[in-house]
């Protein structure tokens, strides 16, 4: 205290000796300065404020004396039109015809009718190729139904009508499409065939018709693909009333094999008899469970054919969009059409049902389930286009227009538009070269302002690109994915919305930084950069000759606008500015929002068996809509009032308003999410279940020392959708269940008993594997008896070569590689793997003949026999790749028997888990799932 009493002494004495010093006259000029410096200062920002809001305020009065921008309402009535596209394009996607009675003349295609044997078809239960069920009960109900209709009509004058049953055989490669390539041999599959005609003596030209009344697995088949088989019996109903109208023969093939990898329509197409009068084809497939049916696949020589179907159908539905799509193998799965189009060199139409796909090869495929409507609009299409068919003059020579490739496409389901592809590059051509030369002159005029648009349309892409990845990423953390798997309209509440509400914010606020005496200018330079953005992606298109560009096209219909801009045509009216606008944008956006609609509701289905992110592929179908929206309104939003000071339109602003779009947007998804925890639901009369696939096996495997390795009972849990077999709860729950660990390095299929080789559609996290106690007993288990071997050389490259001989009992199976054979006998499917060590490729086979030595091969045998046993034979060759001494045992041989009907398709612990699925499902969405299983004996040898 005394020191601090001190220092203030101290302190005060200097001071009063400063006061009195003459140099105080200095301090005080220093102290007044800086007074009035900061004065100065707070002058300076007073000033600047006042400038502000005099400017804001001069640019409000500037907006409120221009009457060419757009005001609210002109927004609203914006809102109404896109929100009107949206539900006209869902409906009318969705709109069928009320089903149909007959007519007395018996003329009019009756879904009333029609149902009755389609119901009864699908009573039969699983019905799996070779099964009773199929080959019994199905096949004879159909033949019957065909009997019964041609003794009804055995009075009708000019009326031929022939049935004839088929049991072929024979061998033939998938190529690499829905699976990843396969060699298949077929035994004794079944087909049935009536053919109609006027006159007694048969038709050198027919049509085909084609259905097939097998099933996957575990399904009744009621839509896939009995529908189509019901469809065409109501059809020889109306064509026997009706001989008059066969002004060609029709031959309708009812095949028994298409869900093992399309064998029976092989053996129809290579081998009867009525193949060489055939024409063309209808081919009637189903991968859901009614709604409209698309076709999707024309040709080759598809022109005339299209003709048929645009100028007859009643209620056309089609687009080259899918045809492209489902050629590329994006889309899991395969049809009759392609061996007909390349067994047969036959043209024709693929039509399907796709909608409801959720029920596809599943246990909830009943005829009950199909949409009312779905069979009327598809009898009366395909019933009105094979009347136009079958009076085309093109029917004689179809090869003569088997080089022109089309654009096709259904207007919102309204009519049907189609024109030659090279027609399209025409149009497209001329569309891109207009707009090249508009924005040319737009750069070279008004550069500045252009770069400007260039910079801002580019940051409008990126912000709505970041947003969506944004959104695709925590749709993924926070939930698990497929949060819309069973509510599309989540898909738009997570991806549409932040995508509009992104872009049109963000247009907006760099549209406040300009003056608004430049903004019209500015506004069509934004809409001119759309378009040529647009022109560009149709550019890539139309070089690789790729018809879907058709929809971009659509999109470049307002470079009208533009050219009426340049030309100073266009109205200047903001009323006209915004109906003329929204009306040169209707093909356009209402095509892209139909697209949308279509795609949406056949991918979502088919997201739930992709091991793949799904929220990519669906975020970009919403996003292409929502883009083509935001996008192409640009130029209004820079033409439209803007009051927001250009203080308030920086960088910041920028960031946080993109925070709260993501921050809106999570919240809103949270608390629906918090109503619907799980992606799947349970209801008897529309589910969306979780698709699974159980495997029992029991599984021998050997070393290359002959000793017996491994020898247990396993079984495989497969959940094919991203979400992963951890979502299966009670896989999840039981610390039993492992990851996949092969036993074999070189193994490619990693011991998994494939049906099919579908390996590259599983990712690890879709497969978990455990021990089990149940031990199967199978009736001919496997056994590898009798085997020899011989070296030898190759005498043209003197590469050493192997032969084997070898059986398996129970499968009896023997292999010779070189020029001996395989030979096994087992149950009615078995997959074979042939995997030959690094220094060893696959050179010939008597199944196929690889133009190219092959790492290793994946065979499928099937037949249909009354105690499912059959014996096989082929021939195996196998090369050495260097002069290196020959291994030991260089070839290692799998085979997965497949018990898929019968008293030994399911082992006790599948019935259990089966029953337990179906008690927790109807309280629990987490339990929502369905099973395809069954029981496997698998055998891996080296020899």
């Amino acid at each position: 205290m005394e020191k601090r009493n001190y220092d203030s002494k101290v302190f005060s004495k200097i001071v009063n000796n400063f006061l009195k010093d003459e140099s105080i006259e200095i301090f005080e000029r220093v102290y007044m300065s800086a007074g009035i410096r900061r004065r100065h200062v707070d002058e300076q920002r007073k000033n600047l404020l006042e400038n502000q809001v005099n400017e804001n305020e001069e640019t409000q009065r500037e907006l409120e004396k221009d009457v060419s921008l757009l005001r609210p309402l002109h927004w609203k009535i914006i809102a109404v039109f896109y929100l009107t596209l949206i539900f006209g394009a869902s409906f009318l996607h969705k709109c069928l015809p009320e089903p149909k009675d007959p007519n007395r003349e018996e003329t009019q295609f009756s879904e009333n009718r029609a149902v009755g044997v389609l119901q009864e078809l699908s009573d039969y239960g699983w019905k799996p190729a070779g099964s009773y069920n199929c080959e019994e009960l199905t096949r004879n109900r159909i033949l019957k139904e065909l009997n019964d209709i041609r003794m009804l009509n055995e009075n009708v004058d000019n009326l031929r009508f022939d049935i004839e049953t088929q049991y072929v055989s024979g061998c033939f490669d998938i190529p690499v499409h829905d699976t990843e390539g396969m060699n298949i041999c077929y035994r004794n599959v079944s087909n049935v065939m009536a053919r109609l005609g006027k006159e007694e003596k048969k038709d050198q030209i027919s049509v085909l018709l084609n259905c097939h009344y097998d099933s996957w697995p575990t399904s009744n088949a009621g839509s896939d693909d009995l529908s189509s088989c019901a469809l065409m019996l109501e059809l020889i109903r109306l064509y026997s009333k009706n001989p008059h109208l066969l002004h060609r023969d029709v031959i309708f093939l009812f095949n028994g094999a298409e869900e093992s990898s399309l064998l029976a329509a092989h053996g129809f197409i290579t081998q009867h008899s009525w193949r060489h009068e055939i024409r063309a084809f209808i081919n009637l497939e189903a991968s859901g469970s009614g709604g409209r049916e698309l076709l999707f696949q024309a040709g080759p020589a598809n022109q005339w054919l299209l003709n048929s179907y645009l100028e007859a159908a009643i209620h056309p539905h089609c687009s080259v969009i899918g045809q492209e799509v489902f050629q590329s193998g994006v889309y899991p799965g395969d049809t009759d059409f392609r061996i007909f189009r390349d067994h047969g060199r036959v043209p024709g139409l693929d039509l399907a049902f796709v909608q409801n796909g959720y029920w596809w090869h599943t246990e909830f495929d009943t005829a009950e389930r199909i949409t009312r409507g779905s069979l009327q609009r598809a009898g009366e299409n395909v019933y009105s286009t094979l009347n136009h068919l079958l009076r085309s003059p093109y029917l004689e020579k179809p090869a003569e227009y088997a080089d022109r490739k089309t654009v096709f496409f259904d207007f919102l389901g309204l009519f049907v538009v189609i024109y030659p592809l090279s027609l399209a590059h025409f149009i497209n051509l001329t569309a891109i070269f207009t707009i090249f030369a508009l924005i040319s002159n737009r750069f070279y005029t008004k550069t500045f302002l252009s770069f400007l648009a260039l910079r801002d349309y580019l940051l409008t892409i990126v912000t709505i690109a970041i947003v969506l990845k944004a959104m695709t990423f925590m749709s993924v953390f926070t939930y698990g994915a497929l949060r819309w798997y069973t509510r599309h309209w989540l898909a738009l509440v997570a991806y549409g919305l932040p995508s509009v509400w992104a872009g049109l914010s963000v247009q907006g606020l760099l549209s406040a930084r300009l003056d608004p005496k430049v903004r019209a200018c500015y506004g069509s330079a934004l809409e001119l950069i759309h378009l040529a953005f647009v022109s560009g992606i149709l550019l890539v298109f139309t070089y690789y000759d790729v018809a879907s560009g058709f929809l971009f096209a659509l999109l470049l219909i307002p470079v009208v606008k533009s050219l009426a801009l340049h030309f100073k045509a266009w109205p200047n009216c903001p009323h006209l500015n915004t109906v003329l606008t929204l009306l040169v944008s209707l093909p356009g956006c209402a095509m892209a929002i139909y697209t949308t609609e279509m795609l949406l509701s056949i991918f979502i289905p088919i997201m739930g068996r992709s091991s793949y992110n799904p929220e990519p592929v669906v975020s970009f179908f919403v996003a292409f809509s929502a883009g083509c929206i935001v996008l192409s309104l640009g130029g209004l939003v820079a033409k439209s009032r803007n009051s927001r000071p250009r203080s308030e339109a920086g960088f910041l602003e920028f960031v946080y308003n993109l925070f709260g779009v993501l921050l809106v947007t999570l919240t809103i998804l949270y608390v629906f999410s918090s109503f619907w925890p799980s992606p799947y639901r349970f209801d008897e009369k529309y589910p969306t279940a979780k698709r699974t696939q159980f495997f029992h096996v029991n599984q021998m495997l050997y070393d290359r020392n002959g000793q017996l390795s491994t020898n247990e009972t396993r079984f495989y849990a497969i959940s094919h959708d991203y979400r992963g077999a951890e979502d299966i709860p009670f896989v999840k729950s039981d610390p039993e269940y492992t990851g996949l660990q092969c036993h074999y390095e070189n193994n490619p299929w990693c011991e998994i008993p494939f049906l099919f080789p579908t390996k590259g559609r599983l990712n690890d996290r879709n497969i978990r594997v455990r021990v089990v106690d149940e031990r199967l007993k199978f009736k001919h288990p496997v056994k590898i008896l009798g085997i020899s071997k011989k070296h030898g050389v190759d005498a043209s490259d003197g590469k050493g070569t192997i032969e084997y001989s070898f059986s398996v009992i129970g499968k009896f199976y023997s292999l010779i590689s070189k020029l001996n054979n395989f030979q096994f006998l087992g149950t009615g499917q078995v997959s074979a793997y042939i995997i030959p060590d690094n220094t060893w490729l696959i050179s010939d086979t008597s199944v196929t003949h690889p133009t190219d030595p092959q790492e290793n091969m994946f065979l499928y045998f099937t037949c249909s026999t009354p105690n499912n046993i059959c014996e096989w034979m082929f021939k195996v060759t196998i090369k050495k790749t260097d002069q290196t001494p020959s291994d030991e045992k260089p070839l290692l041989v799998g085979i997965s028997s497949h018990h898929l009907h019968g008293p030994e398709m399911q082992s006790q612990s599948i019935k259990n888990m089966i029953t337990k699925i179906k008690e927790n499902r109807v309280h629990s969405p987490e339990w929502t799932v369905t099973a395809s299983a069954w029981n496997v004996d698998q055998v891996y040898k080296y020899f």
